[in-house]
């Protein structure tokens, strides 16, 4: 009887630190969806402080979320990195406190290359000041990255005004951000912007040369423009026009560029749902990495970027490497393992660090690739 009572208690013990268990993990739980929920709070589009990250935009007057983001918005994953990009926004605001940009540089700031009155379709112009030679300059047009989800023009103003020292007019793009969106409304967005550029350089510069850049996310965005606007059937499929006559980028510079998107490895369980919750029915799905478009159109030469702190794109850029030189592409790769002190040099390093000496020397041989692919 006694033995009977015993196993009764010890299952009822059980019983009791097992609810215990239930009630900590949920708990734990909603904490965490309330946390998530007050960090990623939507700002009004007109707040000095507002977050650059999908989702986290709005306004009484500007519809910022478009239908084709609809299925993805509360995808717990998407939730997540909301709230990841909005702390990698204070990181990125911390670095550019800690930086001074160049001087001598006239700036030509929120120009909107789609008259809607969308925060995200806008673009700067920077170039030089104090040159008798403005006129003829050649274009570089950056496109900034932040995984999709994050960041505007203003993430890279520093390293376009750098780029702008050097002797260019650079155009620095904004583009809307999933989950208001997906990526191919993003190829949209930057298409749009080139369409702008195509109608309007001429107001800066007589010289039609132009270098297309972008880095992480906006390198793979950069490749893809590049190629839709060679190609009528991919601007068909991506709903993304661009004249036949317009200007064509001269060379292509990838920073850590992500542009294997569906087979990308364990990364492709957050790139594959960015196209949608129904990607795998849209007519982009077998146009999802940069594999599956790179015959449309005929790359110009090719530049890339990559270190040994690069763990976001290292293999994938080597990856975009080896694809575009087997299609006799003119590329070259520069994998740059550590900085001047023996430490590895983050992901997109020269963008976040365009003063720094690895970061100098990164952004001086890609400049004097493009002068040689001009």
């Amino acid at each position: 009887m006694e033995a009977v009572k015993e196993k009764a208690k010890k299952k009822s013990k059980g019983k009791t630190a097992l609810k215990i268990i239930l009630c900590v993990i949920i708990v734990i739980a909603l904490a965490a969806v309330i946390f998530i929920n007050v960090t990623t709070k939507p700002t009004y589009d007109t707040d000095e402080n507002r977050y650059a990250v999908g989702g986290m935009v709005i306004s009484d007057a500007v519809e910022y979320q478009d239908e084709s983001g609809e299925g993805i918005k509360h995808n717990p994953i998407i939730r997540i990195m909301q709230m990841v990009w909005r702390f990698c926004a204070d990181g990125d605001a911390a670095k550019h406190a800690k930086q001074t940009p160049p001087t001598n540089l006239v700036k030509d700031v929120d120009i909107p290359y789609i008259d809607d009155g969308n925060i995200y379709h806008r673009l700067d112009v920077y170039y030089p000041s104090d040159r008798d030679d403005v006129r003829s300059l050649p274009i570089i047009v950056d496109i900034h990255g932040g995984g999709w989800m994050y960041g505007d023009k203003n993430l890279n103003e520093y390293y376009c005004l750098e780029l702008a020292r050097r002797g260019y007019v650079v155009f620095n793009i904004s583009y809307r951000l999933v989950p208001d969106v997906t990526v191919n409304e993003q190829i949209q967005d930057c298409l749009a912007a080139m369409r702008y550029i195509n109608a309007n350089y001429t107001k800066y510069t007589d010289n039609a040369d132009m270098l297309l850049t972008g880095d992480s996310a906006g390198g793979m965005l950069a490749a893809y423009t590049a190629t839709v606007m060679q190609s009528g059937d991919l601007q068909t499929t991506f709903n993304a026009p661009y004249e036949p006559n317009g200007i064509q980028p001269k060379a292509l510079l990838l920073t850590s560029p992500v542009a294997f998107m569906k087979d990308g490895g364990a990364f492709s369980v957050y790139t594959k749902i960015l196209w949608g919750k129904d990607y795998k029915t849209k007519a982009t799905y077998d146009y999802m990495d940069l594999s599956e478009i790179v015959d449309f159109a005929k790359l110009p030469p090719t530049y890339l970027i990559t270190s040994g702190g690069d763990s976001l794109a290292n293999e994938q850029t080597h990856r975009a490497y080896d694809l575009l030189t087997e299609k006799g592409v003119k590329c070259e790769i520069a994998d740059f393992g550590d900085d001047e002190n023996g430490k590895p040099l983050p992901h997109v390093f020269s963008v976040l660090f365009p003063f720094d000496q690895s970061g100098d020397k990164a952004i001086t041989d890609a400049l004097a690739f493009y002068e040689e692919s001009r």
